[in-house]
């Protein structure tokens, strides 16, 4: 898109995870090319200080609840300051939440709304009504999220598809050199956690909400421990479930072989050291993870759930199994342990495959959807009723 955009990121989140990644992957890529952009987040949250690093635009909100006046009127502030232009600024709404504060703060004014679903669950009515069917445009990270947009009312022709991605530029090792950088996180995370270098390592990155099902890898691996016994799992992540996870462990009495490793803000090097990948997830919108893990030359097995399939074919780059069933996870996880040629050959088209969600692309598809969304204002400027 030739015209320079004035891009508004707006979210809420008090961490850092896949959403908020996905955001300044996108920002770099925007401002590579040109445009505009402003991340508004939670003053002193993980993203300010992350795009402070970056040396991107912030501004700040509180962002106290959904349906905040507060952080609206700041917005509308904020809006209302801005010099005149060819094209209206974009307010991109990166979580649900602040979905709600765009439509509170653009009521009236010539601003375009774009709504990002990022998440797999079915909205309610009240929700797909006024945070995403009344946006100018909304972004579903998989076909699956479209799906559920799409049966809770969103009209079709609003909803477009960008999978998440990751960006190739921070891979911390060179091209060639990834065998050294294995080798090296490998040795520094066996001598961190007790670990035999030459023992199998499977593992997951995920946060431990439910939606993610970590007692489904944790009762997967103990039936993996019973036909593997020398087998190590490692879960690296935080969340409300951490604790039911570890005492499930010690419930099924592999917790000397199912290692937590807690936050990692080297989440790479854990990848890297892994032989198998493994997400277990009941719900997902996509699972940016899979991508980072595909970058890391990793075999997958992960479950159908929500838009998994749209990153992990069964059988070219990993293997799926159905969701909330961990035999069947399990039986996959065996499979590729006792197969070094599947799991070679999985890992390399996992690999070739990272190339399809790259930031660049993600960005070109977006600025897509900032079109349409664009013309969508054009026909009905204020679309409130």
């Amino acid at each position: 898109m030739e015209t320079r955009l004035t891009v508004f990121h707006l979210d809420d989140g008090k961490e850092l995870r896949g959403g908020q990644r996905q955001l300044l992957y996108l920002v770099k890529e925007l401002q590579a090319l040109g445009h505009d952009n402003t991340v508004v987040c939670r003053h002193g949250s993980p993203l300010h200080a992350a795009a402070s690093r970056k040396n991107f635009k912030t501004f700040t909100l509180p962002y106290y609840f959904e349906w905040d006046p507060v952080s609206a009127l700041l917005l509308r502030h904020a809006l209302k300051a801005l010099p005149p232009a060819g094209v209206p600024p974009i307010l991109h709404s990166h979580t649900g939440h602040t979905a709600a504060v765009s439509w509170l703060s653009s009521a009236g004014l010539d601003c375009v709304r774009v709504a990002h679903r990022r998440v797999d669950f079915v909205p309610g009515s009240f929700t797909a009504r006024y945070k995403y069917s009344k946006a100018h445009s909304v972004i579903a990270i998989s076909e699956a999220v479209r799906d559920i947009l799409l049966k809770a009312g969103v009209p079709e022709d609003k909803v477009a598809v960008v999978n998440s991605t990751i960006d190739l530029d921070d891979t911390p090792w060179k091209p060639g050199e990834f065998e050294a950088y294995r080798s090296a996180a490998r040795a520094e995370l066996a001598a961190e956690l007790s670990l035999p270098k030459d023992a199998f390592w499977a593992g997951s990155l995920v946060a431990l909400v439910p939606h993610k099902d970590p007692e489904n890898l944790v009762r997967s691996a103990a039936a993996v421990l019973k036909e593997a016994p020398d087998t190590y799992f490692l879960l690296a992540g935080e969340g409300p479930l951490a604790e039911k996870t570890e005492h499930l462990a010690r419930m099924l009495k592999i917790q000397d072989r199912f290692k937590m490793l807690g936050y990692r803000k080297d989440p790479y090097k854990v990848l890297a050291a892994l032989d198998l990948f493994v997400l277990a997830s009941c719900e997902e919108g996509m699972g940016s993870v899979l991508v980072e893990a595909m970058n890391a030359s990793l075999p997958i097995v992960a479950t159908t759930a929500g838009g998994i399939t749209d990153v992990v074919e069964d059988g070219a780059n990993g293997l799926t199994v159905p969701p909330r069933d961990p035999a069947a996870l399990a039986a996959a996880q065996l499979r590729l342990i006792k197969d070094p040629a599947l799991r070679a050959r999985l890992a390399a088209e996992a690999h070739r495959r990272r190339e399809d969600f790259s930031s660049p692309r993600m960005a070109a598809l977006t600025l897509k959807c900032y079109e349409t969304a664009i013309e969508n204002l054009k026909r009905h400027r204020h679309p409130l009723e």
